[in-house]
């Protein structure tokens, strides 16, 4: 595991204080802060979503759109604000006012679009049967992700890289909006309202399957593979477009892959079912794949591996396989016994864009919100 450097700021920018952090269980770090993420996570579901121990016991819809507005507002507040202003503050207070404020946004997010949208258009509704209309918020984030994921992580902040100071994120924040935009009102609204419903563009289920798995690709890309392929275009205004085309379309075939994986793990009874959609299980198969990727990549740290392409298809492997068992384990074991998911058949059943997504939230605030100040300890101080 790689050390830290934790730093504060005045106002204009110059150090305060800067310090190496390291390890604080060794070798052994990596795996003491994955698992406590897990545990925390667990925990976390526990008290505060989970349909039979939690306080307040919500809707999974409403559940599912707060999460999924968090963590887009985390989005904004690390990657493409690249955690301004908290950085500016020692740990934890620091990471304490950055999740403060993701949570702000997700409340923020999910009101608007339930009791302001709502309020004149049905789609969004708070009142729809089966909690629609908190669905339909959350597909809106969904889009988000992508978006905002391919602008800061994918694209490099462009075009807006040679902006100064803050300019960089907020020109992010809107051309990411843009993008969300197109996608929404592609992809997302003409599911969910009525009038537009039979005549939508693409159906909902592989709305989902190929926008998530998309999702997956940016975030492999980002985290284990440097950017590859389309760090290698010199040219920047190509360099966007290949990331575009290869992000859309790698999504589009691992959508595909993954629909034969999931062929292949999902028991015959379940697959047979008439609510059963091989492309919505690409997404719920793709977050698994995500949380490995995060985890991999900003926990373990760097891999040993001389070789840059070695290293790349070795950590992706490990993620693949890492993430297939996940979800394997997770729909036939730990959902619906530990988690207390809804089950579909027997104990078979649950929902891993809602919890994994939770834990990958959790992985989030602590890797990069805190810095790995939990498992991490000051070495020395300049």
């Amino acid at each position: 595991m790689t050390t830290f450097e934790e730093s504060t700021t005045t106002a204009a920018g110059e150090p305060l204080l800067a310090a190496i952090r390291t390890p604080s269980f060794g070798q052994a770090t990596p795996v003491v802060a994955t698992v406590g993420v897990v545990v925390v996570a667990v925990l976390t579901w526990w008290a505060l979503a989970d349909p039979k121990w939690s306080i307040s016991t919500p809707s999974p819809a409403v559940v599912q759109c707060l999460l999924f507005w968090t963590v887009l507002g985390f989005i904004f507040t690390a990657f493409t604000f690249g955690n301004w202003p908290f950085s500016r503050l020692a740990q934890p207070w620091g990471g304490i006012a950055q999740v403060v404020t993701d949570l702000a946004v997700g409340i923020a997010g999910t009101l608007l679009f339930t009791r302001g949208v709502g309020h004149w258009d049905p789609t969004f509704s708070p009142h729809t049967p089966g909690g629609a209309g908190y669905t339909a918020a959350t597909f809106i984030v969904l889009i988000g992700f992508f978006a905002y994921a391919l602008v800061s992580a994918s694209w490099g902040g462009y075009p807006f890289e040679a902006a100064p100071g803050q300019l960089v994120g907020i020109g992010q924040f809107f051309l990411a909006a843009f993008l969300t935009l197109i996608g929404v009102v592609t992809l997302v609204y003409p599911n969910f309202n009525a009038q537009l419903a039979p005549h939508a563009p693409v159906s909902l289920p592989q709305a989902l399957g190929w926008v998530y798995c998309s999702i997956v690709i940016c975030i492999v890309a980002a985290m284990q593979w440097d950017n590859w392929p389309w760090a290698l275009v010199a040219n920047r205004h190509l360099r966007a477009l290949t990331a575009l085309v290869v992000t859309l379309g790698g999504g589009f075939l691992l959508m595909l892959v993954l629909k034969a994986v999931v062929s292949g793990v999902v028991p015959a009874d379940v697959k047979s079912l008439p609510t059963f959609s091989r492309a919505s299980e690409t997404a719920e198969l793709g977050v698994c794949f995500s949380f490995w990727s995060f985890t991999i990549g900003l926990v373990f740290g760097p891999s040993a591996i001389r070789s840059v392409a070695l290293a790349r298809t070795v950590r992706t492997a490990v993620v693949a396989a890492l993430a297939i068992v996940t979800y394997v384990v997770f729909m036939r074991f730990i959902a619906t016994r530990a988690l207390h998911f809804p089950a579909i058949k027997g104990h078979y059943g649950g929902d891993p864009l809602a919890f994994v997504d939770w834990a990958i939230l959790i992985l989030l605030w602590h890797a990069v919100a805190f810095g790995g100040h939990l498992t991490t300890r000051r070495a020395r101080s300049a």
